[in-house]
């Protein structure tokens, strides 16, 4: 018997033994007398098996933990993101395919946070500008560049080039984020600086995976020949899902830009390595630009 109290310090963290031994006879398929019967090493090695395994199962099933409430209200909101007009529980309830008994609950938690408001007049509900105000407590270029620092960071120290992280401003782009190369001799770009949509890389990778509405905007007012070849570009840009191309504004230069995307796929911003060839970069463009969209989708799962 000297060996359980080995055990519970040993294994168990001070839980009482019997049921251990309990549990782990119904795995084996054995009763627990015979788990008394065996030699002490064989037992610590069962308990170190099933502590183990239930370890590696805890840690696999975690992507598939599912929360019932917060789906539901996630669905809640959803649906009353799409509504033009105010909504009645009961069609909230066939909007989102449950019933109303199902909602109730969540729908008045949501009206106590805030996040929906009750009509006082027809008892009907509609979003709060609540979610309005919590997103703009955190501005999403804010995020982003927090998300971008340490990926950018590791891009230079890699590939011994320096990069910029740049957002669209109606035909404009506008840089957000710069690392320098850490070799002397280097090319960057200034945080906060400005250029025309079409006069960069970055500018034409963003238009290429912005919505049909916003390209045609961007492109209002170019000459027909020279619209032809920047949507033949994001075409091609579209095609690859990146793009490579020497600078039109400065010589012996190449940019190497591809897009950032969130999680469901609309455009954020354009992640650029203005390729300058020298003897101590040893990194190809074709090897930069596997890395910047690595780089890429890491940024877009951490934006969300």
């Amino acid at each position: 018997m000297g060996w359980y109290a080995g055990i519970q310090d040993r294994i168990l963290g001070r839980k009482p033994v019997i049921s251990c031994l309990k549990r782990a006879s119904l795995d084996l398929g054995v009763a627990p007398r015979s788990l008394v019967e065996l030699p002490e090493i064989e037992v610590i090695k069962v308990f170190m098996a099933k502590t183990s395994a239930t370890k590696q199962k805890r840690k696999s099933s975690r992507a598939d933990y599912s929360s019932p409430a917060v789906d539901k209200a996630v669905d809640v909101i959803e649906f009353l993101a799409s509504q033009r007009e105010s909504v009645t529980t009961t069609e909230i309830a066939e909007g989102i395919g449950r019933s109303v008994g199902e909602i109730y609950r969540i729908v008045l938690a949501l009206e106590r946070r805030r996040l929906v408001r009750r009509e006082e007049s027809t008892e009907r509900l509609r979003l709060s500008l609540r979610l309005f105000e919590l997103a703009h407590r955190f501005p999403p270029v804010e995020r982003l560049v927090q998300v971008a620092r340490p990926e950018m960071d590791k891009l230079v120290r890699r590939s011994k080039q320096s990069c910029h992280l740049v957002v669209a401003e109606q035909r404009k782009v506008v840089v957000v984020a710069s690392q320098e190369s850490p070799l002397p001799m280097r090319y960057a770009i200034r945080i906060g600086s400005r250029f025309d949509m079409f006069e960069t890389s970055s500018g034409v990778v963003i238009t290429a995976y912005s919505t049909e509405a916003q390209r045609a905007s961007r492109l209002k007012g170019i000459d027909s020949e020279r619209r032809n070849s920047l949507l033949a570009r994001m075409d091609q840009v579209r095609l690859r899902g990146y793009e490579i191309r020497e600078s039109d504004t400065v010589h012996g230069l190449s940019n190497i830009s591809v897009p950032v995307h969130t999680f469901d796929g609309n455009i954020l911003a354009a992640l650029t390595v203005p390729y300058l060839d020298q003897i101590k970069a040893t990194m190809e463009p074709e090897q930069i630009v596997r890395l910047q969209l690595e780089a890429s989708k890491r940024m877009g799962r951490a934006v969300g």
